[in-house]
């Protein structure tokens, strides 16, 4: 595969032409100094607030994909008029996406193609394209875990485009056909690297490596998982701590819940939690689900158990997010040093 350079000053040029082509979206940074993806415009002229290194975003970028409020169609003279979703027409390119979001991405393609083919995300990522920004430190100190779930902070496979910043310039690797394609179209922003930013790049991605302090047995997890159930009182304890505010959820890039409801004038569907009390309760008002611990527990087995077992791939892919927005200070990776280290989450 193809390894190239591109200097920085070039970057808003790159993707101002490749808005020809493709619907992009990018990290820009708000007056408030959050980062979040956003999408390109001209008449907005948003474009000098793109940010490639910023350290934190907090919505993952699966939101451009699965939104967070979604019209599935709407009542028209009796009749269901289906969104037809215009913007599917370009392609989108999702400029300086992480590793572990991008991970999260290739999670939620599997999910919503599974058990049956959900049109409205899939149309979405139809001849999608992205181009991933390693970090070389992490997002989130002494919380994100990258290295422990295999998932950063650079990737060895499985990405179009990966960029390494080298300081001046980034180190640009093709890890698909079309990253290929993509360095082919827009060749005049990229220029031939030599064997100095090649071993540049190894020394920066291991010193990056090394940066990820939290280490837990990730692996070690989902292997004691797998040989079955946790005791009850691991669930109960977290149980007790957890207020169910479900930030942890609706932050995650793996989270694919949703409800569906209809109103006078059509149907929506939105981001669900399944910690939450309603989400498995059944017309009848049962709920096998009616105890604290017990959603405590589909959570965490699914996220390191029942997904693995159904797709090969964890639910989790080690960001900190939750950990982060946790207002208790509970996360996946201390519900993995509980059940692997024996520390009890406190």
């Amino acid at each position: 595969m193809s390894k190239k350079l591109i200097f920085k000053e070039d970057i808003e040029s790159l993707v101002k032409k490749a808005a020809l082509d493709f619907d992009v979206y990018f990290p820009a940074r708000d007056s408030s100094g959050d980062c979040q993806f956003v999408r390109f415009s001209e008449e907005k002229k948003n474009l000098p607030k793109l940010c490639l290194d910023y350290d934190n975003l907090i919505i993952p970028p699966k939101s451009i994909f699965f939104p967070q409020i979604e019209r599935m169609f709407t009542f028209k003279k009796g009749m269901a008029v289906e969104n037809t979703q215009p913007h599917h027409l370009l392609p989108k390119l999702i400029f300086g996406i992480r590793a572990c979001d991008l991970r999260g991405l290739q999670f939620s393609d599997v999910f919503f193609k599974r058990n049956f083919a959900d049109k409205y995300y899939l149309g979405r990522i139809k001849n999608r394209l992205t181009v991933l920004v390693g970090c070389t430190k992490p997002l989130r100190e002494n919380k994100c875990f990258c290295v422990s779930a295999k998932t950063g902070p650079f990737l060895e496979k499985d990405f179009d485009l990966q960029f390494t910043d080298l300081g001046r310039s980034y180190f640009v690797e093709a890890g698909s056909k079309e990253g290929e394609r993509f360095l082919k179209k827009y060749k005049n922003f990229f220029k031939d690297s030599g064997k100095e930013d090649s071993l540049l790049t190894v020394e920066i991605k291991k010193k990056a490596s090394e940066s990820i302090t939290l280490r837990v047995d990730f692996f070690g997890a989902i292997k004691k998982l797998m040989k079955g159930g946790l005791p009850q009182e691991n669930y109960q304890r977290i149980g007790e701590r957890c207020i169910y505010c479900a930030g942890c959820l609706y932050v995650c890039p793996t989270c694919t819940c949703f409800n569906v409801f209809d109103y006078k004038d059509g149907r929506l569907r939105n981001w669900d939690a399944c910690i939450f009390e309603g989400y498995t309760r059944e017309a009848s008002t049962h709920n096998p689900r009616v105890e604290k611990w017990q959603r405590t527990a589909r959570r965490y087995e699914h996220k390191l158990k029942y997904d693995y077992q159904t797709t090969g791939m964890s639910g989790c892919v080690g960001c900190g997010r939750c950990l982060e927005s946790c207002p208790v200070n509970i996360g996946i990776s201390k519900f993995i040093q509980e059940i692997t280290e024996n520390k009890k989450i406190m």
